[in-house]
């Protein structure tokens, strides 16, 4: 798969002005549990492309056991027929992987570096928009430092995978057969693995494991393509919950577990959202290139806040001209 810093040079954050100075008072960012975040068709958008997609393996592998095993055919029947069957056994196995995957799920979100130049000096109207209440801003990253220190931060602490991506939206088939087609053939062969009648009859386990990675892939950077607008970039992050069980695995294995990443809350509302921070440490900053201050009517007196706070760093600091008022 192509590096993130290969399709865009920068990515943009938007943020409130409160969490503005929340980052770089702490030098964190926030990835927030998917549950939470405004999709509610969020990671299980995939589900059923995913049930389609291995529909074919697991049909020929039912085909090869009714050759081997004709009478098998009336029990077949009389469960509703072959493809009922076949789709039942799709969805239990997808339907078994998103379990194996858990909850753990947590999501920082950029917008990948517009084309036009109107919007890279001045930011998006509907992210203004999102986080216009009270004013807002926008973060120009560099993109290959952060890649650097999300490196830094997936061996720092206890992660089960860690990824930054571009998305994939739903109108977009091409695309998804360009990036996900060696992810969806790994997928393939555990299908076909799993049912294999000689696999079955020799009781053979099959290491799912191998296809970690990938499923999370495809269902992560899978998205509706109501949001395209966003041209979303995000940091995929799945810390995992040292228990007692993963201590005993890890003891004998021989192996040193990292820290566990803590889970924060933030409140919303009523809500009491779940969230880990990023990057948090004190060799690490964040590679903020710039800061579009956005649109409010104080606008030229937030920036020249910025520029004093960070007058001993190289952050240029400008204000958006998107006359939008809120």
């Amino acid at each position: 798969m192509q590096k993130t810093s290969e399709i865009y040079k920068k990515l943009y954050h938007y943020t409130t002005w409160e969490g503005l100075q929340g980052i770089l008072e702490t030098q964190t960012l926030w990835a927030t549990n998917y549950k939470f975040l405004n999709d509610y068709s969020e990671i299980v958008l995939f589900r059923e492309k995913l049930i389609s997609f291995i529909y074919p393996f697991v049909l020929e592998g039912y085909k090869k056991l009714i050759k081997q095993k004709p009478k098998i055919k009336q029990k077949i029947h009389d469960e509703g027929g072959l493809n009922q069957v076949v789709q039942h056994d799709a969805e239990v196995l997808i339907n078994a992987q998103y379990r194996a995957l858990g909850n753990e799920i947590y999501i920082l979100s950029f917008c990948g570096e517009p084309e036009n130049p109107n919007i890279a000096a001045n930011g998006l109207l509907s992210q203004w928009r999102g986080y216009g209440t009270g004013g807002g801003a926008a973060l120009v990253i560099d993109t290959e430092k952060l890649e650097e220190i999300l490196a830094i931060e997936a061996m720092s602490f206890e992660y089960s995978a860690v990824l930054i991506a571009d998305l994939i939206y739903s109108d977009d088939e091409q695309k998804l057969k360009e990036e996900l087609s060696d992810e969806l053939a790994i997928l393939a062969d555990i299908a076909k693995q799993f049912f294999n009648h000689e696999n079955i009859k020799q009781e053979k386990i099959i290491d799912s494991s191998k296809g970690y990675n990938s499923f999370v892939s495809c269902i992560s950077r899978y998205k509706h393509y109501g949001f395209r607008e966003e041209n979303e970039v995000r940091v995929v992050a799945l810390p995992t919950v040292i228990d007692n069980e993963i201590i005993k695995l890890a003891n004998e294995d021989g192996v040193t577990l990292k820290p566990e990443k803590e889970r924060k809350f933030r409140q919303k509302n009523v809500q009491h959202i779940p969230y880990i921070e990023l990057f948090h440490s004190t060799d690490v900053k964040l590679p903020i290139e710039k800061i579009i201050v956005g649109p409010h009517n104080e606008k030229e007196a937030r920036a020249i806040e910025l520029r004093d706070i960070l007058s001993k760093t190289n952050i240029e600091i400008v204000c958006s001209e998107i006359p939008y008022v809120g």
